[in-house]
């Protein structure tokens, strides 16, 4: 009686942790690992920069949740604390970048948002679109597919920076928002939800 006993109760309890937890979050030992980089990295920036002071961030689990449900249409807003920062994306993404938008804007500053002071992740939400003419796109992309697993959404303010922050940041030598995705693990994947180009853009432009 008491061996059922106490197997109902892991089971119950096991059943709670699952309903809990968010897809795709981070362990603690993730959530540790991808704050003790960024961190460092955000003291190294700030060094670089002049006058510029990086808030410390920590791990919240409700921007974890926000970040798993995110639904990949476009917003009305590139700030931090409303839109994903990519942690991950495919090859395509990478030649969009270096030939229609590099030394516009500094891509990684979704995660180097100096005002944030709180941090969630989802190792895997997933967005994904198939180039079309008429995109906006130099013409050697038409048919390709645009990858991003993984991302973060910064808080707790919900305002974009100024330009004249986009530009001081451009100087700044952030590293790739890729590095924080090798360290958690996220690979590539061939599944994923369809996304506008405009949301793309976007993340190109000021989350990667």
């Amino acid at each position: 009686m008491k061996t059922s006993l106490l197997f109902g109760f892991i089971l119950v309890y096991a059943f709670s942790v699952t309903v809990e937890a968010t897809k795709g979050g981070l362990s603690k030992d993730e959530q540790k690992k991808l704050l003790d980089a960024l961190n460092k990295d955000r003291v190294r920036a700030q060094t670089a920069s002049s006058g510029i002071v990086f808030q410390h961030l920590t791990y919240d689990l409700e921007l974890e949740k926000k970040a798993a449900a995110y639904d990949c249409k476009p917003g009305g807003s590139s700030s931090s604390g409303v839109a994903l920062s990519a942690l991950q994306w495919n090859s395509v993404g990478d030649e969009i970048y270096e030939e229609v938008y590099k030394g516009t804007k500094e891509p990684s500053l979704g995660l180097f948002d100096w005002r944030q002071t709180k941090i969630g992740c989802s190792k895997e939400v997933t967005c994904r679109i198939k180039i079309k003419e008429g995109d906006g796109l130099p013409a050697k992309f038409v048919g390709k597919e645009i990858v991003i697993v993984g991302g973060c959404i910064l808080g707790p303010l919900t305002t974009d920076v100024s330009e004249e922050d986009k530009r001081v940041a451009s100087e700044l030598g952030l590293p790739k928002a890729s590095k924080y995705g090798d360290l958690l693990g996220i690979k590539m994947s061939s599944s994923g939800r369809v996304f506008n180009l405009i949301v793309f853009l976007a993340l190109s432009v000021f989350y990667f």
